[in-house]
């Protein structure tokens, strides 16, 4: 029996999930310039002709991840810039970080991937066009955060201190957590919602 339209669409969405996956996995752990597109077919457990279906370089393959990157923190500035309570806002953020962290998905890799684009975009030759919006988002999205701390102690319930510098802090504890789960796999001891909050909220106050 044929397959109907819908069916089809659904396997070769499937397989393209399956090919950014794939090369998440291989950019991060050996760099972009030592992967090919046979390799990431490989990984993906596709033909090496499949896959140029989906994607027609490597290079296009990358900049779809890196755009994905990017719709992910414009959603993070938006709740962050968005008219809901800063502890709130943190503590969904924060929460949604962490258990993202815990999974068993490729997070670990992806957000690696992401430091390796902002290393490229900042170099003197810069990047690729995704990646210069990457880097500039993710400038926006501390900006956002400096704001929204800002915004918390305002309203009494963040600590008070510089708020660039704070920010700096919390993102700071988040990267070391990437690194942690990388090097310890599932013997990282993660640490709760609570604990991470407890970096931002003032003393005595539970948000």
């Amino acid at each position: 029996m044929p397959r109907t339209p819908e069916q089809h669409e659904a396997m070769r969405a499937a397989t393209r999930e399956r090919v950014r996956s794939a090369a998440v996995r291989l950019f991060a752990r050996q760099g972009f310039a030592a992967v090919n597109m046979r390799r990431i077919a490989e990984e993906a457990g596709i033909s090496t002709g499949s896959i140029y279906r989906h994607f027609t370089t490597k290079e296009e393959l990358f900049e779809d991840l890196v755009t994905e990157a990017a719709t992910g923190m414009g959603e993070v500035v938006a709740l962050f810039r968005g008219p809901g309570d800063p502890v709130e806002s943190l503590r969904a953020f924060t929460e949604e970080f962490l258990s993202d962290l815990a999974g068993t998905g490729d997070f670990v890799e992806f957000f690696q991937l992401m430091h390796q684009a902002f290393t490229q975009g900042n170099s003197p030759e810069g990047g690729a066009p995704a990646v210069a919006a990457l880097v500039s988002r993710n400038s926006e999205l501390l900006g956002a955060t400096v704001e929204l701390v800002e915004r918390g102690q305002s309203h009494g319930a963040l600590r008070p201190g510089p708020a660039d510098e704070l920010a700096s802090c919390y993102f700071a504890l988040l990267d070391g957590l990437v690194t942690m789960r990388s090097a310890l796999g599932e013997r990282c001891v993660l640490p709760s919602t609570s604990t991470v909050m407890g970096l931002l909220l003032k003393e005595g106050n539970d948000g």
